[in-house]
C-alpha cells in the first residue's frame, strides 16, 4: 500500500480535481485496491474516490468509450479527460516458458497498481503529452510491444520516423529514439539530429556492437555530443562486476544521475552484455555524465565479435569503460547506450527490470517528465537475486564447503 516518493509530488501538488470510481460489484470490492485508492485520497483534498457498481447502474457507462472491463477495475477522471485502469492493468501477469512445468509455461504477477493509477492521473490531469519518434530506415531493432505499452503508460506518445522524406525533425518531437541500426545514416540525416538537439530536443541512442569504419555519420552525431566509441568487446577483470562465467555480460557500477537514481535508491544491478566502451573526445560543449562505468580491471579485445578467449592480452585497451551517458547541451539533451542487448527480455528479467527501468527513465528525463520516473510494480511472486561472480564463488564454498565442514567436525 506504500506509495512512492514520485506520487507523493504528482497528486499534492495537483490543482484540478480528479475522481477515482472502483467499478465493482458491492461487497465484491478488491480490498487491496480499495485500501490503495484510500491512500490517493489522504494525499491530497482534490482527489475523490467513490465506488460504483454497474449492475445497479447501467448507465453510469454510456457516455465512455470501453470494449473490454473487469470488476474491480477504476476509472480516474478530470474535467472531460479520463482513462480507464484496467484490472489486468492491476495485477499483471506475464508468462515465460517452462520445459519442466505442466502447461508448458510459468506465470509471474505484480501488483501494478500505483504505476497505473499515477500514471492515470497524470494523463487526465495533463494538458499535452510529449512524443517520442522512433527513427527507422536503417535496419533499426523494433521494440517489444512491453516496452511501447510502459511508454504509453508513462504518458509518452509513440510514432515511426523517416528523416529521408522530411526537412527536419518534427516540430512536436520531445525525443528520438536510434535503437541499434545495423547501417549507417545518411549525412544529411545526422545533421538534421544534431540540429535537433541544439535546438533543444532529446535523444536516446541504444547502439550494438559497431566497427567505427562502417558508421561515420553515426559517429558524427556522437562526436558532436563530445563522444566517440571504443573499438572491441569490454571485457570485465572484476568477478564483482559481472555475471559468474560471462565476463562480457557487464554489472557496472551505477553513478549518480537524475537517470539512475532510482535504481540506485532500490540496490538494483544494471546488466550490459556485449557493450562498448564509449569515450569523450573533448570536442563537444555539453556537460557529460557517465551514467555506467566498469571497473578499473576492466579491458578491451579489439577482435569484438570475433574474440577467441576472454584473458587479457597483449593490444587490449586498459579500462575503466563508460558504457551509457547522458549529455546535457544548453536545452538539448542526449543518451547514448552502448549495449542494445539490454533491453532483450531475458536480460532485462535476470536484472528485475531494472534495464526496462534505465530506458524509460531517460526518456522522461528528456521529455522533461522527471515526475514520473520509475514507478515500480510490487511482485507478488519469489524475486530473481542476480549476485556477482565473485560473491557467488565465496558463498558456494562457505555453504558448500565450510558450513557442512564444520557441522562434520562437531558431529565427530
Amino acid at each position: 500500500y506504500s506509495l512512492s516518493d514520485q506520487t507523493r509530488r504528482i497528486v499534492t501538488s495537483l490543482d484540478k480535481d480528479v475522481t477515482l470510481s472502483l467499478l465493482c460489484t458491492t461487497g465484491q470490492e478488491d480490498s487491496t485496491i480499495n485500501t490503495l485508492l484510500s491512500r490517493y485520497a489522504g494525499l491530497s483534498p482534490r482527489v475523490t474516490v467513490k465506488e460504483v457498481d454497474p449492475t445497479s447502474q447501467p448507465g453510469f457507462l454510456k457516455n465512455y468509450e470501453v470494449s473490454k472491463l473487469y470488476a474491480n477495475s477504476v476509472l480516474v477522471e478530470c474535467g472531460d479527460k479520463y482513462r480507464f485502469v484496467n484490472y489486468t492493468d492491476i495485477y499483471v501477469t506475464n508468462y515465460s516458458y517452462s520445459s519442466t512445468s505442466y502447461s508448458g509455461y510459468d506465470t509471474t504477477t505484480s501488483f501494478n497498481g500505483e504505476e497505473a493509477l499515477t500514471g492515470a492521473i497524470h494523463y487526465v490531469t495533463s494538458d499535452s503529452l510529449p512524443k517520442v519518434y522512433a527513427l527507422n530506415g536503417h535496419g533499426e531493432t523494433k521494440l517489444d510491444s512491453s516496452y511501447t505499452d510502459d511508454m504509453e503508460k508513462d504518458n509518452l506518445e509513440t510514432a515511426d520516423l523517416s528523416l529521408l522524406t522530411m526537412d527536419a525533425v518534427p516540430e512536436d518531437a520531445s525525443c528520438v529514439l536510434i535503437y541499434a541500426p545495423t547501417s549507417d545514416l545518411s549525412d544529411t540525416e545526422a545533421q538534421k539530429l544534431i540540429s535537433f538537439v541544439n535546438a533543444g530536443g532529446g535523444i536516446v541512442l541504444i547502439t550494438d556492437y559497431m566497427e567505427s569504419a562502417k558508421f561515420p555519420n553515426l559517429l558524427s552525431l556522437t562526436q558532436a555530443m563530445g563522444l566517440t566509441v571504443q573499438d572491441g568487446i569490454v571485457i570485465e577483470g572484476d568477478q564483482n562486476m559481472c555475471l559468474r562465467g560471462y565476463q562480457h555480460y557487464l554489472l557496472p557500477k551505477i553513478n549518480s544521475h537524475e537517470i539512475t537514481d532510482p535504481l540506485i535508491n532500490g540496490k538494483y544491478y544494471a546488466l550490459m552484455p556485449l557493450a562498448q566502451g564509449i569515450v569523450k573526445t573533448g570536442s563537444g560543449t555539453g556537460t557529460i555524465t557517465a551514467l555506467l562505468t566498469t571497473s578499473d580491471s576492466s579491458y578491451a579485445k579489439p577482435a569484438g565479435l570475433s574474440i577467441k578467449s576472454y584473458d587479457k592480452e597483449d593490444g587490449d585497451t586498459d579500462g575503466p569503460f563508460d558504457v551509457a551517458v547522458a549529455v546535457e547541451t544548453g536545452e538539448g539533451h542526449f543518451v547514448w547506450f552502448a549495449s542494445a542487448s539490454m533491453l532483450s527480455t531475458q536480460i532485462n528479467s535476470m536484472v528485475s527490470g531494472a534495464n526496462e527501468d534505465l530506458f524509460l527513465n531517460s526518456l522522461s528525463w528528456m521529455c522533461k517528465q522527471t515526475e514520473s520516473i520509475s514507478i515500480r510494480s510490487k511482485s507478488l511472486e519469489t524475486s530473481k537475486l542476480t549476485v556477482p561472480s565473485a560473491q557467488s564463488s565465496a558463498l558456494s564454498i562457505l555453504m558448500i564447503g565450510v558450513i557442512p565442514a564444520l557441522l562434520i567436525a562437531d558431529g565427530l
